[in-house]
């Protein structure tokens, strides 16, 4: 069982909306999960989600920063939020995404965070997008 502790379990930070930030926001992340003993196959599967919100939060809302928030929800999960400004764009929900064309260059983001996940969550406002995946921690030997 793992043993993150509630108290200390958040990491906060906002990036400039330009893509030279998701290598920080990769870092900052799988820096935060080695702290709390995470293991290789944890890291990778939260370096792909952080990238792939984080990219699509900078597609969405060109130029406009957004946040990215880590929390430990209890001793097994975490979850990854980023929020961004909509920019006039609305991520679909679940039942509404498409699958898309292997060969497409974009649209297969929100499938992949799914994939990725035990659970995606799509908060949308008028002026913020929230993209929430919870999933599980495993901690290394």
């Amino acid at each position: 069982m793992n043993t993150m502790s509630h108290e200390s379990a958040a990491l906060n930070r906002d990036y400039a909306g330009d893509a030279v930030t998701l290598r920080s926001a990769r870092r900052d992340v799988a820096d935060w999960l080695t702290q709390h003993q995470a293991d290789n196959d944890t890291l990778e599967r939260a370096s792909l989600i952080v990238s792939e919100l984080a990219s699509n939060a900078i597609q969405a809302s060109p130029g406009s920063s957004y946040q990215l928030c880590l929390v430990s929800v209890d001793n097994d999960f975490v979850t990854l939020s980023i929020t961004n400004q909509t920019g006039g764009s609305i991520p679909p929900d679940r039942a509404n995404r498409r699958v898309a064309d292997p060969s497409a260059l974009r649209g297969r983001g929100l499938s992949i965070v799914d994939s990725l996940s035990d659970e995606l969550t799509i908060e949308a406002g008028t002026v913020a997008v929230v993209v929430t995946a919870r999933f599980r921690v495993v901690q290394s030997c």
